[in-house]
């Protein structure tokens, strides 16, 4: 008796196959008559399309190449090849708005996060289960044929963190494991032993190749935290829009902040990744931001800085790297129109202090290669509600919460409006302010400062950032309060010199002084403001130990 076939009568000619699965499985991914794809936009943003069979073919809706099968037309579509016919309307118009601080301030309409966790999609689940998820995209769409001619499928399980984990299958296999419940085991065949042949390299030598994002998240010591947050890497879109000029477009200094709250930074070369809980903007041109990275000159060579190098690189015009300063290594994210300073953050990859300050020496990237090696993955969150901030260009802050907190870590210039920019943001797990790094602006809130001088001045700027904040250019300082603090502090201290100083500035009866503008007033402040140091150091430890609390299993 001749073996049973399966015959697909809509081929012609006819095909038959082995199997039911077989046939079922081929019919659905050459004669599906319609089929919906979800796409990445030009802007970061997902939406849904169908795609229907025309004539036996799959045409793309975006361009004129036509595919043979579903899973041919799904992969051309998730590659992001011809999706960015969307046009940006954010172009700015025929004349360039003032840059100052806004006279009125209206809040934001508050975005509500969707905080269901979202199963990776058909490729990503490929290519997790395959440990490929690290690799380049030519190997990736290796990876991806090499799964479809087998006919495997994937498939997601819950781990008992309820992290999803991934694994590969024939459908029929996977439609057995759905019909009931089962148990998973591991079926691995032991290592078979090989002699050390002479040609092979030394692997005490060779070092091991970076594993995935993945994997190093899988294998995190935060494991159960970090998995249940979605993180997609940096596209072409996000990229041109971190580059576009703050000078026109003044609000997105809000919006990169907000994108960038969160993001992962994983070194292919070593393995290290790193979360940035913590981030603060700084526009590149002193029209833009007094507190512009500097670009000088010394000794005939320009001062290492963070934009982007003349090469091609994994980001365009986007740049990770290491700079020295006087404070220590930084970690700063560049690009053309901006610098993205850290100055809080956790390594995922194994356990070690959380970094809080200017300073991030737990993660380097003090070579061109180890730059050009590291990956950088955004916060889906995040990303979310930064475009949405791109979109309001009234937008003043990051958050309509916490506001003093978003001031950025600046120590000068306080007559400049920069100054008192709202662009710090912080990532889901250090959202809440015991998370925040202390500033001079917000160690008075610190619950365990003592009533010394530190919590004086932390006191005096905090006010003068409160009523510029709310007063803009017409913001002032009184008499009385500078009073009122002078009689907090200890006689004949740095401190108390200092307020003295400012007292000198009322001339007879005046009873306020302007603060924007008042340049006197800014050289007493920027004496006083490097006394708070030690102070705000002291008041960042507790940070650490709130930031790393957060990361920690929900008992």
């Amino acid at each position: 008796m001749a073996d049973q076939t399966w015959t697909c009568s809509k081929c012609t000619p006819p095909r038959t196959f082995e199997s039911s699965d077989q046939c079922r499985v081929h019919s659905l991914n050459y004669h599906a008559s319609t089929f919906a794809v979800t796409v990445l936009t030009k802007s970061g943003l997902s939406k849904q399309i169908t795609v229907t069979q025309i004539d036996g073919v799959y045409p793309c809706p975006f361009c004129s190449v036509v595919f043979k099968t579903k899973g041919g037309c799904r992969k051309h579509l998730d590659n992001l090849t011809c999706t960015s016919e969307e046009k940006d309307n954010d172009e700015p118009g025929q004349q360039p708005p003032v840059i100052a601080m806004p006279s009125y301030q209206t809040l934001p309409v508050p975005i509500m996060a969707d905080s269901t966790p979202q199963m990776r999609e058909y490729n990503d689940a490929v290519l997790y289960s395959c440990n490929q998820t690290h690799v380049s995209d030519a190997e990736k769409q290796r990876t991806l044929g090499i799964v479809d001619a087998l006919e495997l499928r994937p498939f997601a399980i819950k781990d008992p963190h309820g992290a999803e984990q991934n694994g590969l299958a024939h459908i029929s296999v996977i439609a057995k494991l759905s019909a009931g419940e089962g148990k998973v085991a591991s079926n691995m065949p032991p290592p078979k032993k090989r002699k050390h042949a002479h040609h092979d390299a030394c692997p005490i030598c060779t070092p091991t190749p970076a594993p995935g994002l993945e994997y190093v998240l899988s294998t995190s010591p935060y494991a159960a935290s970090i998995q249940r947050r979605k993180y997609t890497e940096l596209d072409n879109g996000v990229c041109e829009l971190f580059n576009r000029d703050w000078e026109f477009s003044p609000h997105l200094r809000f919006a990169c902040a907000k994108i960038l709250a969160g993001c992962l930074l994983l070194n292919n070369q070593n393995g290290q990744v790193i979360i940035a809980n913590t981030i603060e903007v700084y526009g590149r041109t002193r029209l833009v931001d007094a507190h512009r990275e500097p670009f000088v000159v010394r000794k005939g060579q320009p001062v290492a800085n963070s934009l982007p190098p003349s090469i091609k690189t994994p980001y365009k015009n986007v740049w990770p790297t290491t700079v020295s300063a006087q404070d220590g290594e930084r970690l700063i994210i560049g690009t053309l129109s901006f610098d993205a300073l850290i100055t809080s953050s956790l390594r995922l990859d194994t356990r070690m202090n959380t970094s809080v300050g200017c300073a991030t020496p737990s993660f380097l990237l003090s070579s061109t290669s180890h730059s050009l090696a590291t990956k950088i993955f955004l916060d889906q969150e995040s990303l979310d509600d930064g475009l949405q901030l791109a979109k309001g260009k009234d937008t003043w802050s990051v958050s309509s919460s916490n506001l003093m907190w978003q001031l950025r870590q600046t120590k000068t210039k306080f007559h400049d409006p920069s100054t008192y920019y709202l662009c710090r943001a912080s990532s889901p797990f250090a959202n809440k302010h015991p998370c925040h790094p202390y500033t001079i602006f917000t160690l008075v809130a610190f619950d365990q400062a003592h009533n010394g001088d530190g919590s004086v001045l932390s006191r005096l700027f905090h006010t003068l950032a409160s009523r510029v904040i709310r007063d803009a250019r017409e913001a002032v300082i009184d008499k009385q309060t500078v009073e009122e603090l002078r009689n907090q502090c200890v006689d004949q201290t740095n401190a108390s010199k200092g307020l003295d100083g400012i007292l000198t500035l009322f001339s007879g009866t005046q009873t306020s002084i302007k603060i924007l503008g008042n340049l006197p007033l800014n050289n007493t402040l920027q004496v006083l403001a490097p006394l708070m140091s030690t102070y705000i150091t002291k008041a960042n430890a507790s940070v650490m130990a709130f930031v790393e609390k957060e990361f920690m299993p929900i008992p």
